[in-house]
């Protein structure tokens, strides 16, 4: 129900990325004028609810609806809806996935955005962003001692990296090409090794976001890259070329 108490019609989700489903949803109300510029949103608790969801789910899909431009956060109280003509939707995920793009090539992008990324959120990043950081780990801890994967909780944590990068744009282009990247995060977490491996190096981040040491925040992200690609070429035979990065000069 939206803040005219106009009932809103939300399905619950069946799809296995089901922030998508959120995100196609709330941006058809948004675009149908069912949520009018300035109405504000169900928690992220009642969101859930409603969805059927985590609260991580809802937490990425209003990060993506966020870097649409079609919500905006106002801290302590709440998201709201924006006017759906002045949103900017970004045109580089369909451009950078094509139906045959290789891991390889997904984690050399990595590897060329995020470590700098990591580099401006250690500069940047507020108390509240880094708390956000942490319960993602947090999640992750906990789906690692339930024995399951922790895809949607990794996707989570570097999007809150992106977020505190203080860089819109910056934070528009991670939101738009992290769904392209999570073949990486698929085929990396499909194992316990894995994932005890990948927990680590996100801890490593965190801790050199906390120390605001823009240089040891870059360092360790690009050593997580680079482990999850030898975890990936460990298990995986990869379909493009082959990579070079392990000469590259950190």
């Amino acid at each position: 129900m939206n803040d005219h108490g106009t009932p809103v019609r939300i399905q619950r989700i069946r799809r296995t990325r089901a922030y998508e489903e959120i995100v196609r949803q709330l941006q058809a109300l948004i675009a149908e004028g069912h949520l009018k510029p300035g109405d504000r949103l169900m928690t992220e608790r009642e969101l859930a609810e409603q969805f059927g969801v985590s609260r991580v789910t809802v937490r990425q899909a209003l990060s993506v609806l966020q870097a649409m431009g079609l919500t905006e956060s106002r801290i302590g109280n709440g998201t709201y809806a924006r006017k759906s003509e002045a949103a900017v939707v970004t045109v580089l995920a369909p451009v950078l996935n094509p139906p045959h793009s290789g891991l390889l090539e997904q984690l050399e992008l990595r590897r060329l955005i995020e470590p700098e990324v990591a580099r401006l959120a250690a500069k940047r990043a507020t108390p509240a962003q880094t708390q956000d950081m942490a319960h993602f780990i947090e999640l992750q801890e906990q789906m690692l001692s339930a024995g399951r994967s922790f895809v949607d909780e990794d996707s989570a944590f570097h999007l809150a990296i992106a977020r505190s990068a203080g860089n819109d744009l910056v934070f528009r282009m991670m939101a738009s090409i992290h769904d392209l990247l999570r073949d990486t995060r698929e085929k990396s977490l499909n194992t316990r090794e894995g994932m005890i491996h990948s927990l680590a190096g996100h801890r490593q981040i965190l801790e050199a976001i906390l120390r605001q040491d823009p240089k040891a925040a870059h360092r360790a992200t690009l050593r997580h890259i680079r482990a999850v690609e030898a975890g990936i070429l460990r298990n995986h035979q990869p379909t493009t070329r082959s990579d070079e990065s392990q000469n590259d000069d950190a």
